[in-house]
């Protein structure tokens, strides 16, 4: 028996790839993003648009978690500091942060889901 998601959405996962790594210092913040891979995930949004003003404005945040099949995320390769977006967004695809990674759904002795919780990436309206 395999627990499945219930309402599963297309989720592209851009995984992030650091290009140059100093030896002292480590990562020096050029990234490159790896070509997206199309994941099935169940989305919860635990705040969405909620109001969270700053000196200049509104600044809405959302964040939640995505459930996916644990042998999908493993398969893909997913980690903290990818981004994500689902494929059939409201108004314009917005960027996911991965902050975090927990196993869920645990039975006989494995975790068959993962929880990938992620906080919206702000973005700087033109």
């Amino acid at each position: 028996m395999r627990p499945r998601l219930i309402h599963p959405r297309k989720v592209r996962l851009y995984k992030r790839r650091e290009t140059d790594i100093d030896p002292e210092f480590g990562p020096t913040g050029k990234v490159e993003w790896e070509k997206p891979v199309i994941l099935n995930g169940q989305v919860k949004y635990d705040k969405y648009q909620r109001a969270a003003p700053i000196g200049s404005g509104n600044d809405p945040a959302s964040d939640g978690h995505v459930v996916f099949h644990s042998e999908d995320w493993v398969s893909s390769g997913g980690k903290v500091g990818d981004e994500m977006e689902l494929e059939v967004d409201f108004v314009e695809p917005s960027r996911l942060v991965v902050t975090e990674v927990r196993p869920a759904a645990h039975y006989r002795g494995i975790h068959w889901h993962v929880h990938v919780f992620f906080q919206r990436k702000r973005t700087v309206s033109k």
